[in-house]
């Protein structure tokens, strides 16, 4: 990241490797929230300094710490390119997630070596992900990749929930002999759960109602409305 722009409801990520390779990504704000970027830019800053840490998101280069560490592993260079390849395709099919999944929440992060995801679904069963995958590896739309690993029994039909049930795919690319570049984990839910903090919290942030259907059952958003309303009548 070479440059950050906090402006009103948007904020400008810029990146410039050099003159042939630049890049912007923008975030804007859900409409239910009261905030803007310099709020949560200036909140996070003062975080930050109140707990000993130098904010260097606007910082026009590397810190010494930063140039020392890349100094001294020189391989990471060419891992960290193959890495930013597949991030860039991933964060251009960032609306699968939302879309063709029944997902209501996804992490997602680079540990070195791969990508790792980790989603979670409300439904005993983590419900489309096999859609996502023909998506992510579609033959003309998807990345360059295919699922070499699959781990779940979702599709068993005596298959029954257990805590702590966990779909594994690890991915594999076309083209290179190194072996997932991506880890998708999905993290299926019992019935019955609450969710009222997470459905109150999308309310909050404008999430719609036929998203909303899809990523939580019937049964915890009628709680959820039900709940809310008590409230309100207290």
């Amino acid at each position: 990241m070479s440059a950050i722009e906090a402006g009103g409801r948007q904020l400008h990520l810029y990146m410039v490797k050099d003159p042939e390779q630049t890049a912007t990504l923008v975030l804007v704000l859900p409409s239910g929230l009261a905030e803007n970027w310099e709020d949560i830019e200036r909140r996070h800053r003062r975080w930050c300094e109140d707990n000993g840490l130098r904010p260097l998101w606007t910082a026009p280069q590397l810190d010494p710490v930063e140039s020392g560490h890349l100094s001294a592993y020189p391989s990471l260079e060419g891992s960290r390119a193959r890495r930013a390849a597949v991030g860039s395709g991933l964060l251009r099919r960032i609306a699968l997630f939302h879309t063709v999944t029944a997902f209501y929440r996804v992490q997602c992060w680079d540990d070195g070596d791969s990508w790792k995801i980790d989603a979670r679904t409300a439904h005993p069963r983590a419900r489309w992900h096999d859609q996502l995958l023909q998506r992510l590896c579609h033959p003309r739309w998807g990345l360059p990749m295919h699922v070499a690993h699959r781990f779940c029994h979702c599709a068993e039909p005596d298959t029954f929930y257990q805590w702590n049930h966990t779909c594994a795919f690890y991915f594999a690319g076309h083209t290179t002999c190194d072996d997932d570049p991506i880890y998708l984990r999905v993290h299926a839910s019992p019935e019955g759960h609450d969710y009222n903090r997470q459905i109150a919290t999308l309310r909050q942030v404008g999430a719609p109602e036929d998203w909303m259907a899809r990523a939580f059952p019937q049964q915890a958003v009628q709680h959820h409305d039900q709940h809310h309303q008590a409230e309100r009548l207290r």
